[in-house]
């Protein structure tokens, strides 16, 4: 397990004037979980964000991911990539086997959005925007059922960021926003200036 990184509030009136736009990438900020998925010479481990080892309540993600990497991301559940809520998320957690009804009634997946290793190589140096490009790769040669991609929002301006906030929220129910500065590399803790909510 890798610590994690975490990012801070937003404070929209002290940090938003001081912030360029075009620094920075947005993701949703999804209504799940925080884990790592390590995997690595046909092993796979899966962990919480403080580092409990939660592999065998998920055997239907773990027994069907495959390649080398370490990866961070929002462990979800719904049916073809599309999240459900949180509560029935918490059908499926604090149990330490899964039930059989709930894997076909709450499966699981992961999104997403970030790499700490990429094979075995630590890219935990590299700019967010380095990192992204080496998970994108990732992903286009390593196709899974179990996971997938966090998408990055485009946006030109902090008002038109707001817009979609908004409108993420009303029409999905997200819960937020993720807002990444490009060349951050991958800290653990809560760096200032990196991530913000």
């Amino acid at each position: 397990f890798h610590p994690l990184m975490l990012s801070n509030p937003i404070d929209e009136e002290k940090d938003i004037g001081k912030l360029a736009p075009a620094d920075f990438a947005a993701e949703w900020k999804w209504d799940g979980i925080r884990v790592q998925l390590i995997m690595s010479r046909g092993r796979v481990s899966l962990f919480s964000r403080t580092g409990d080892d939660v592999a065998e309540a998920f055997p239907d993600i773990v027994d069907n991911v495959f390649g080398e990497a370490v990866l961070d991301g929002e462990l979800l559940v719904g049916h073809d990539f599309e999240p459900a809520s949180f509560n029935d998320l918490q059908q499926r957690l604090n149990r330490k086997v899964a039930i059989g009804t709930h894997l076909s009634e709450f499966p699981a997946f992961i999104r997403v959005y970030d790499m700490l290793f990429d094979g075995s190589e630590d890219i935990r140096a590299l700019a967010w925007t380095e990192r992204r490009s080496h998970l994108e790769e990732w992903f286009a040669g390593n196709p899974q059922t179990r996971l997938d991609l966090s998408p990055v929002l485009g946006f030109e301006t902090w008002e038109e960021l707001a817009e979609l906030r908004r409108r993420g929220a009303d029409e999905h129910g997200h819960e937020g926003i993720m807002v990444k500065l490009r060349a951050a590399p991958y800290i653990p803790g809560r760096p200032k200036g990196y991530w913000y909510k």
